[in-house]
């Protein structure tokens, strides 16, 4: 029975509706957006909004005088629980598309993949011009070539019920070269609202000397034989530049990257799979978070690889670097070498310059080819230490286990070993002295060998 006090109605559901909206609204405009990994991160906005429309109300109530509204509603949970399917759909759906890349989720049931193929009338580029490529699916193909003309090979594939319908989709986008001063922007346009989506593969020939911007959403980048610049940025798809005459800038989201025969500086950033990089004749950048393997061969100035879990930095590469969840393995370099990591083993060889490694859980070795001529410093924990030098070596020591025990295959008066107390310490100088090496870890080996 009713006493005649209207119970005042919550912010709460308002809110909730809000939430639900904006969440599809910026799926629609854009599939890309990553929300599952957004909403992974930042879910606990629901509970800050909940507790905040709840602070509003018992104020208001207060003021009006009328009894306050219940923590929570039937239609408040019911909404709860309706959000809470969609955003562990949109969860499920990055997931799938991180682990299962080759899976389109945004295809309807039922449909198939209709395709056709087409060439673009050819335009002749003037001297200097740049090209910008940008469509949100498909692969992108550029091969330089000794001529002026820009010439565009399109293969265009949409899902549908039938041929019919993809036909129509297909007529509804077009491929389009719109000219903004000296650059010439590539990009489809739609006719028409709310448009299925076209994948649009494109195979394009254009100038050596052109230099060229790709942006993709979902696709594969090939880019051979450009003398320019050559700008990249892939959303989900992998990036092979090669034969490239001037500086690489390349994005990565979800993929493999591969870069080779740069005669300028390269830069990858953002994240992806497995990186490999070779044969670069300027500075080579890798930032971000590349979870796969990193392999770098024949860098001619210097190598830097930072990620979260490491900080690698490597002057004149002659060999190669390979560095994977487990091991880092560095074979040939002329100059300085800086490496730090976690939970990492290191294997260093044939490094004539200065060596500096800081580590964590993990064993490291050091392999000296020749007798060296730069200094050594190694910081460890958890994990034994091993340095390998030719018989003729000269070189200053200062290494301490201060939870292990130290072993020597140099002998020299002037050199001092001692393991006590679960401390290893040696001290002094081999041969006529030389670079110093200092060594320092907790809870494992040092060890000095004589290489035969």
């Amino acid at each position: 029975m009713s006493n005649g006090i209207r119970q005042r109605g919550s912010i709460f559901t308002g809110l909730l509706l809000i939430v639900i909206g904006v969440i599809f609204l910026l799926d629609r405009f854009d599939p890309t957006f990553h929300l599952g990994h957004l909403i992974r991160m930042y879910w606990p906005v629901l509970i800050i909004l909940w507790g905040l429309a709840k602070l509003i109300d018992y104020f208001a109530a207060q003021r009006s005088g009328e009894p306050r509204a219940a923590l929570l509603s039937g239609g408040e949970a019911a909404l709860m629980i309706l959000l809470a399917f969609v955003l562990a759909g949109f969860v499920f759906r990055d997931w799938i598309r991180d682990h299962y890349p080759d899976i389109d989720v945004d295809i309807p049931p039922f449909h198939q993949s209709y395709s056709q193929s087409r060439q673009i009338a050819s335009q002749t580029l003037p001297t200097g011009a740049h090209v910008l490529i940008d469509i949100g699916y498909g692969d992108i193909t550029i091969h330089g070539v000794d001529s002026s003309d820009l010439r565009i090979g399109l293969k265009e594939s949409a899902w549908a019920l039938s041929q019919s319908a993809a036909d129509e989709q297909m007529r509804n986008t077009d491929i389009v070269v719109e000219q903004m001063g000296s650059t010439y922007h590539v990009h489809p346009v739609r006719r028409g609202v709310f448009q299925p989506r076209v994948s649009t593969d494109l195979d394009i020939a254009l100038p050596r000397t052109t230099s060229v911007e790709i942006r993709t959403d979902r696709g594969d980048i090939d880019v051979g034989g450009i003398v320019a610049a050559v700008a990249v940025r892939s959303g989900t798809g992998d990036i092979d530049v090669h034969d490239s005459g001037s500086d690489i800038a390349a994005e990565l989201q979800h993929g493999d990257a591969k870069i080779s025969g740069v005669s300028g500086n390269v830069k990858l950033t953002g994240r992806g799979d497995d990186v490999d990089l070779s044969n670069v004749s300027g500075d080579a950048t890798i930032e971000g978070a590349f979870v796969g393997s990193i392999r770098a061969s024949n860098i001619a100035k210097t190598l830097r690889c930072t990620s979260p879990w490491s900080d690698l930095t490597v002057t004149h590469l002659t060999g190669r670097l390979e560095a994977d969840s487990g091991d880092i393995s560095l074979s040939g370099a002329s100059g300085p070498v800086r490496l730090v990591a976690h939970n990492k083993d290191f294997d260093v060889k044939n490094v004539s310059g200065r060596i500096e490694i800081v580590n964590t859980h993990g064993d490291v070795k050091v392999n000296y080819a020749a007798p060296p001529h730069d200094g050594l410093s190694v910081t460890n924990d958890s994990g034994d230490t091993d340095v390998t030098l030719p018989a003729g070596s000269s070189f200053g020591i200062n290494a301490v286990s201060r939870s292990g025990e130290v072993k020597s295959d140099f002998e020299a008066a002037s050199l001092k070993t001692s393991n006590e107390e679960d401390r290893g310490q040696i001290n002094g100088t081999v041969g006529a002295g030389g670079p110093m090496f200092n060594i320092t870890t907790s809870y494992g080996t040092i060890r000095l060998h004589k290489a035969g």
